[in-house]
């Protein structure tokens, strides 16, 4: 079996836990349960990882022009010293010829300010949304597929632990100054620029002087919301898909997928159990309820032991089945393989006449048959030993189920005699 089959058959049956039902989940040893707990924290972090940079990568590869950047960054520092000047002039007017110089330095220093905390405040909250939205996105697929048991449990809480630990940072709220200055510089610019307004007397109203005196403001906020897509949150895509990167899925070695067929193995012989304890459930509320009709059964003990050899006959002729499948299997994958060696022979380097270079594969290939024979006669050995031991165990199951039935035949015979013998 190669890897990429391995991984799909690995992988399925991590995801089929998910769907086991809890009743059968608790019949599983702890131990079996602890690995595959482990199993399905290392899938859903794998999924969750793979998904998110999917996501992010549209984002990531976003390479706009540096120049952009450069003429918004003018644009709202000239709007910013021009709006925070004419205020800043009110406390320089008494300094003379250097009012002017200072009103714009002052300005302009104020403008940079709020230019840096609108900034800020505008990134926290497109990281903090992004990393919301990839919450709600488990969440979202938990109510439409909600877990079965634990495992499902765990396939949900180790995504949204990997999002926090890559991304629970941005979750924090903003200190109270950087919010405070962001919200204050931005208002005392709406007033610089409401009474500027207002000053050069222009038509329209106060509701119209109100809209043209958010012009700044808008610009500023709208500068910083435009220079957040383009230049800060490509960035930052970047860096968490770095992060991700670490817990992608990995492929399943050759070790793990036995582990998990080993896995799959106990959870059959579990949901066997369970179907057993169900079917003879229902056979003994069958039984009470209505009796055996055919009037061969004539108490639960010959009831249970002629259902037990029913059921362990089942399962024999399953195992005996499934033995020849596998030993077909293998078989044909054994034929597969001694058809391709004469394939894979690579001519060694060196003079050789052509008969020596046609002896040289003859003996090549039947190195290469032998040691597929004896890979083949080990893995028939090794079926042969598993699924012995299994049909070896279903035959004793079923001659005890037979010797039970006969006990219990033989008391039932035994107490119909003592009812009929007179008591004297």
């Amino acid at each position: 079996m190669n890897s990429t089959t391995n991984h799909h058959n690995s992988t399925s049956s991590i995801v089929a836990w998910q769907y086991l039902p809890q009743q059968l989940t608790a019949l599983l040893p702890e131990q079996i349960k602890a690995q595959m707990s482990q199993r399905e924290k290392r899938y859903a972090e794998g999924e969750k990882a793979k998904n998110r940079i999917n996501d992010l990568t549209p984002l990531a590869q976003r390479t706009p022009n540096p120049e952009t950047k450069k003429i918004v960054n003018i644009l709202v520092a000239v709007m910013s010293t021009i709006t925070f000047s004419a205020g800043a002039q009110i406390l320089t007017s008494r300094w003379g010829s250097m009012s002017i110089p200072a009103s714009l330095f002052i300005g302009g220093a104020a403008g940079v300010v709020a230019d840096k905390k609108v900034m800020k405040v505008m990134e926290h909250h497109r990281k903090k949304s992004g990393t919301q939205q990839a919450l709600k996105d488990i969440e979202k697929q938990k109510q439409a597929d909600p877990p079965n048991n634990e495992f499902g449990t765990i396939f949900y809480q180790s995504q949204t632990a990997l999002v926090l630990k890559v991304e629970g940072q941005y979750l924090n709220k903003l200190p109270f100054s950087d919010v405070g200055l962001a919200l204050g510089l931005s208002g005392t610019e709406y007033a610089m620029s409401l009474g500027i307004v207002i000053g050069l007397g222009l038509p329209g109203g106060i509701v119209l002087n109100a809209i043209a005196a958010s012009l700044p403001v808008v610009m500023l906020w709208g500068a910083a919301s435009l220079q957040n897509d383009a230049f800060e949150m490509p960035g930052h895509a970047r860096s968490l898909i770095g992060q991700y990167e670490s817990s992608l899925p990995q492929e399943i070695t050759e070790l793990e997928a036995n582990q998990i067929a080993g896995i799959d193995e106990e959870v059959t012989l579990k949901q066997r159990e369970l179907a057993y304890e169900q079917a003879l459930n229902l056979r003994r509320s069958k039984f009470v309820s209505e009796g055996d009709t055919s009037g061969r059964l004539k108490n639960w003990d010959m009831v249970e032991a002629d259902f037990q050899i029913g059921w362990y006959l089942t399962e024999k002729h399953q195992i005996e089945k499934e033995q020849d499948e596998k030993r077909e299997q293998r078989y044909f994958k054994f034929k597969a393989d001694v058809a391709q060696i004469a394939e894979q022979y690579e001519a060694p380097v060196g003079t050789y006449s052509p008969e020596q270079m046609a002896q040289l594969k003859v003996e090549w290939v039947e190195v290469k048959e032998q040691e597929l024979k004896e890979s083949f006669a080990h893995d028939i050995q090794w079926l042969n030993h598993k699924y012995g031991n299994k049909i070896k165990h279903y035959e004793e199951e079923i001659a005890t189920a037979e010797r039970r039935y006969g006990e219990a035949e033989s008391r039932w015979r035994e107490e119909r005699h003592s009812e009929r013998v007179p008591v004297n």
